[in-house]
């Protein structure tokens, strides 16, 4: 597990692997299949039975990780979720229950075709996770952002940093300033995104 983190700062390299990260399951080989396991993008609903206010929903990062409150980040990507929900269990009983029936069900998997793609967003916007998108259309940092439902109301819009894996070599990244695009609407001065991307929201120290 990990620590709770708002940034996700351990992205910049597992980007690169997501896929790799995907694929470990702890079962033994055969044992599942690929639809068992859970994966980058799937939204997870989380109740505890015995607090009825205990409630999340979560969305499987690229990195394979959730990040589950009051208990951090956990590892989802490659595991049943039979295996999730028992290590979320194990650690909201070692600090917090006395006992915890974890029930954490799939609320939404994105479908993969040969022109759907998909962006991760989080930092100050409305709604950290992910976003589908058309790959036949040109998609660009404020469209995706707008189409997640905007910029969340402590958002720096002049510190948006976008982070890309490639094939071989360290993961890119890039600032990019959206204020003319967000604000008046010069899409002239938007940023390309491309599937696999994750953008990241920086936020303002005053809100003035």
């Amino acid at each position: 597990m990990r620590a709770p983190t708002r940034f996700f700062p351990a992205l910049l390299s597992a980007l690169a692997c997501a896929l790799a990260v995907a694929g470990q399951g702890e079962p033994a080989p055969g044992s599942e299949t690929p639809a068992n396991l859970l994966r980058p993008g799937d939204r997870l609903h989380l109740q505890v039975a015995e607090d009825s206010d205990a409630q999340a929903d979560l969305v499987v990062m690229p990195d394979g990780f959730a990040d589950v409150p009051l208990v951090g980040g956990v590892r989802a990507g490659g595991r049943p979720i039979e295996a999730f929900a028992a290590e979320v269990k194990a650690a909201l009983e070692k600090d917090y229950y006395v006992r915890a029936t974890v029930r954490i069900l799939l609320s939404e998997r994105p479908e993969k075709s040969s022109n759907r793609g998909r962006v991760f967003i989080t930092g100050e916007v409305r709604r950290v996770g992910m976003v589908e998108i058309d790959t036949s259309e040109q998609n660009t940092a404020g469209k995706v952002i707008l189409m997640n439902g905007g910029l969340g109301e402590f958002a720096d819009p002049k510190n948006i940093r976008i982070y890309r894996a490639k094939a071989s070599g360290p993961v890119e990244s890039q600032v990019v300033d959206l204020r003319q695009v967000l604000d008046k609407g010069r899409i002239d001065k938007d940023v390309a995104i491309h599937d696999g991307d994750l953008i990241v929201v920086g936020s303002r120290l005053v809100n003035w």
